[in-house]
């Protein structure tokens, strides 16, 4: 076939998904360390904020922050925001005590976007994480998608370039460059006639 140009390595495997960086604060350092082995039997990074533990992640970084509010009062709506504010894009989900309503609502209204209220099931939390971080993905693709105008500009000239022939200069368009050629130009190029 024309088209195929070996983009893709035969047999190669898969790329691996990468695991969920969850972040979590909380003052009480015995509920961060069961919630870390508890995250870590399903796969999930951990990153104890505020702890010497290993280094702090980069801006941007980390797919779910579990903010322990239970604790906590009048400070929670800041303290969402500076998690917000920190690693943009961030899912926030508080972990709360039933009481502590007035936390809560400020929480929510900083841009947290669950709460968990101790005790709870780890299936819930198991849950809770896996629909944050599909969300935290799915805005991930959205960033790096290109404009519907763009897509459609680049199809028109891909159709130009395939339409007079190029058919490489058109997947190159569509695709993007593929893999760089090991074939000497010069053997490759038709004589006149």
């Amino acid at each position: 076939m024309i088209f195929s140009r070996g983009r893709k390595a035969a047999g190669a495997p898969p790329p691996r998904p990468r695991s969920p960086l969850v972040l979590i604060e909380t003052r009480d350092l015995l509920f961060a360390e069961k919630i870390g082995k508890t995250l870590g039997q399903w796969g999930v990074n951990l990153h104890h904020l505020g702890s010497d533990l290993g280094d702090e992640p980069g801006r941007g970084e980390g797919d779910v922050a579990l903010l322990d509010i239970r604790d906590l009062a009048d400070e929670v709506f800041s303290q969402v925001y500076a998690l917000r504010t920190r690693f943009p894009g961030v899912e926030v989900v508080l972990i709360n005590r039933p009481d502590n309503v007035v936390a809560s609502i400020a929480g929510m209204k900083a841009g947290a976007v669950d709460e968990v209220i101790v005790p709870f099931d780890t299936g819930l939390l198991q849950g809770i994480i896996t629909a944050a971080c599909g969300r935290r993905e799915a805005a991930r693709v959205k960033q790096k998608k290109k404009p519907l105008m763009t897509r459609f500009s680049e199809a028109m000239m891909a159709a130009t370039f395939a339409q007079a022939g190029d058919f490489e200069g058109a997947l190159d368009l569509i695709e993007g460059p593929g893999p760089p050629s090991t074939e000497n130009p010069a053997s490759t190029k038709k004589s006149g006639g």
